[in-house]
């Protein structure tokens, strides 16, 4: 799992005069059959210049090497940054599909996964008892364990009678006064993980009572990024915590899905700063002012594009119909979209869910929030 951070060093990282090759692969099982995967790197290094691959002939070996030997350790897709010369080497594994691209430069291409960090969102989660708390970062179908708060001197309940009845309630009070400062030392542990990883979606889990004096604990501001809550044993291993809780994410996901449709169809029939169908998607982007693309996934559009100044429709035209310069034929107008929205820094959301997909599909498969 990558962080901003991890790609500001990279890009900071002094390669000189070297090349630095960066690959993104997808390698999920369809792919690992008969080592397809493998052709298409091929393919990629033979699409380079001559010269390049001569350049770079020891990061390819490289990579080449690695995509045969550890194919059982792959996930969906793979991103490698190679510089031989300056005896770098990084390895992403993601549960998520990348387009397929291999670049050679003087710097690393680091904006696909800029664009990830943009694009997805990142969900804590906490897992509490009364003796500890975990604390997981949940981001691309993948998850990571962060920290635990253990607190070994919170007292355990005890049956009393007799001569000891009349201690019960006194007892219970100082065993609630520890499982509380346990828990508000958690929260305040959590709140700063929080705000550092820029989380704004948030899952709690544990036995229902411990989730119950959670509650009254937490404070405004992190009780509205909770998305959901699950009951999860406090030594689960973290691929058991994240069995757990993806079906809350993707619920979570389609519901925000539905919500992004909606409001889109909405606001662009009532001229609310946003817009659909291709060519008014267009019109946008050539001005930069598309806040929010949204597309429909594996949607493809073929049309016409202008070199000169971007124009593009659907339309079968000789000429651009906005300066008279030459158009060439595209074939996927959504592909060219998504990479002028992300060369402008703005968000990409792709709808998969099939009601969803069809209902923005009746208003041309693509549409976009402005910035004003």
């Amino acid at each position: 799992m990558f962080e901003r951070k991890d790609l500001e060093k990279l890009e900071k990282f002094n390669f000189n005069d070297a090349y630095v090759v960066s690959l993104f692969l997808n390698v999920s099982p369809n792919e690992r059959k008969k080592q397809a995967y493998l052709s298409k790197f091929k393919n990629l290094v033979k699409s380079l210049p001559e010269n390049i691959q001569n350049a770079c002939k020891d990061d390819i070996s490289k990579m080449e090497a690695f995509l045969q030997s550890e194919r059982e350790s792959f996930k969906k897709s793979i991103v490698i940054y190679s510089c031989v010369d300056k005896n770098l080497w990084i390895r992403y594994d993601l549960n998520v599909e990348l387009k397929d691209d291999l670049v050679v430069d003087r710097t690393p291409c680091t904006s696909p996964l800029f664009d990830l960090l943009d694009n997805y969102q990142k969900y804590g989660v906490l897992l509490v008892d009364k003796r500890t708390a975990r604390v997981f970062l949940v981001f691309l179908g993948d998850i990571e364990e962060y920290g635990m708060v253990q607190h070994e001197d919170v007292p355990g309940k005890h049956k009393k009678g007799g001569w000891f009845a009349l201690a019960e309630k006194r007892y219970e009070r100082h065993i609630d006064y520890h499982v509380k400062m346990h828990l508000k030392d958690a929260v305040d542990k959590f709140d700063s993980f929080l705000k550092d990883k820029n989380i704004r979606r948030l899952i709690v889990a544990g036995p229902d009572e411990a989730i119950s004096e959670l509650m009254n604990i937490l404070n405004d501001e992190i009780k509205l990024k909770i998305v959901g809550r699950a009951n999860i044993e406090k030594y689960a291993s973290k691929e058991d915590v994240l069995e757990k809780v993806i079906p809350i994410v993707e619920e979570y996901e389609r519901s925000k899905e539905k919500e992004t449709v909606s409001e889109l169809i909405t606001r662009s029939l009532k001229n609310n700063n946003a817009v659909m169908g291709i060519d008014d998607v267009f019109k946008y982007l050539r001005d930069r002012r598309v806040m929010k693309l949204v597309i429909v996934k594996n949607y493809i559009v073929e049309g016409f594009i202008c070199q000169n100044c971007g124009f593009a429709t659907t339309q079968n035209v000789e000429c651009c119909m906005e300066c008279g310069g030459c158009v060439m034929k595209n074939d996927n107008l959504v592909e060219k979209a998504t990479e002028m929205a992300i060369e402008q820094s703005a968000l990409v959301e792709v709808v998969k869910d099939e009601k969803d997909r069809q209902r923005l599909l009746e208003y041309g498969g693509i549409g976009a929030f402005l910035r004003f």
